[in-house]
């Protein structure tokens, strides 16, 4: 999913309600603070920098781990990810990888409940 596709489905409030609920849920549920949330922008590179600057404090720590294991988010996922995106930092590629996995559940979720 390309970046012009992730905000096109962004755009859509009805879904980026639903993408900041299960945010909040994938958070919480690993213990990591929520608050930033509500705020967070609905335009791509600003979303990317607000979930950026939560993962900073984590890069080190075991709630990394957990939260990208909640995300569904594998190790050989973030190497594929980092070999095609050379020039991004590591948070960014996490970042991104978030906001996309997590916009694909939303979009699932959506798709079959219908």
């Amino acid at each position: 999913m390309e970046e012009l596709e992730v905000n096109n489905f962004l755009v859509q409030q009805n879904l980026f309600d639903l993408f900041k609920r299960q945010l909040k849920k994938d958070f919480s549920s690993c213990s990591l603070d929520t608050e930033f949330v509500e705020e967070l922008p609905i335009d791509m590179e600003p979303l990317k920098a607000s979930i950026r600057l939560q993962l900073k404090p984590l890069l080190n720590n075991s709630q990394l781990s957990a939260l990208l294991y909640r995300i569904d988010i594998s190790e050989l996922q973030i190497k594929n990810y980092e070999a095609k995106n050379k020039n991004l930092s590591f948070e960014d590629i996490l970042a991104e990888l978030i906001i996309k996995r997590i916009l694909q559940k939303v979009i699932l979720k959506k798709k079959f409940s219908q």
